[in-house]
């Protein structure tokens, strides 16, 4: 069981950042019906880079906050490594660590190379209402794209429905790929556990995100998502399985994202005026 801990660590943390891989900034063709199928995936990258809510779920897992990796008895296979670092006054409260992936040659389940380094603070156990989580990155990058900005998430408590609630914001989030270009990107999401809030797993967690951001594209332009139906995520789905998001750029048609109707795939559909286009992520 101690093991499969950590099999979760690298699953959710691949969950998060998968769809970096969909498109090159080298590929700048158009489909037939028009619609820019990069720029489109561009902006789905901004959202699904950032979504790393369960990275520090997975490693503080009981009420006392003790780190998963603590009380792994081997490491084995593993190309990361995890510290925890000590408060100066020997508090227990906030703690805080690093995952570190190395120089580049630490590969994810699905292929994919990961290095650098993210840093990690919580305030007290993550499932208590009040508990702060700050995320940060250092030099780190994804298949060669780099990530920049700090992401906090906080426990609102429950809501009149009974379910957990979380508050989580993402400040001067930053894409740069390969050659040089990259967007930016800040929001405000409140992500509501639907299912799966009355055990310790992770694998039965479904969450409702709602929210909008706002930033600057790679032509320059300013422009702002809004998911105007939720976002339905489901552990063990690299993307939402339902939920609408709204993009309005300078410059561009207004494009809607359908993720569809509650299919673990990697497909959605793109709406730009009248035309309508499927793609696969």
């Amino acid at each position: 069981m101690k093991r499969l801990g950590e099999i979760i660590l690298v699953f959710v943390f691949v969950a998060g950042l998968f769809s970096l891989q969909s498109c090159s900034k080298a590929d700048d063709e158009k489909n037939n019906d028009g619609i820019t199928k990069t720029e489109t995936t561009d902006y789905l990258n901004l959202l699904g880079a950032f979504n790393l809510s369960d990275v520090d779920d997975a490693l503080a897992t009981d009420e006392t906050g003790n780190l998963l990796s603590d009380q792994l008895k081997s490491t084995e296979g593993r190309c990361f490594t995890i510290t925890r670092d000590e408060n100066e006054d020997g508090s227990f409260w906030p703690m805080s660590w690093t995952v570190d992936f190395g120089d580049g040659t630490c590969e994810c389940a699905c292929g994919h190379s990961r290095s650098g380094k993210i840093h990690v603070t919580l305030s007290a156990w993550w499932k208590n209402e009040g508990s702060l989580r700050e995320i940060s990155f250092d030099d780190f990058h994804f298949d060669g794209y780099k990530l920049e900005g700090t992401k906090t998430i906080l426990n609102k408590g429950l809501n009149d429905d009974g379910n957990m609630v979380f508050e989580k914001k993402l400040t001067d989030g930053k894409i740069t790929y390969e050659d040089g270009t990259s967007m930016s990107w800040s929001c405000t999401k409140e992500a509501e556990q639907i299912e799966g809030g009355g055990t310790f797993l992770f694998f039965d967690d479904v969450w409702s995100v709602t929210g909008s951001g706002s930033g600057v594209n790679i032509d320059g332009n300013n422009f702002k998502m809004t998911i105007t139906s939720p976002l339905i995520y489901k552990n063990g789905c690299f993307y939402p399985v339902s939920g609408v998001i709204t993009i309005e750029a300078d410059g561009e048609e207004i494009k809607t994202i359908d993720y569809g109707d509650g299919e673990c795939d990697n497909k959605i559909t793109v709406a730009v005026g009248d035309q309508t286009v499927e793609i696969e992520l």
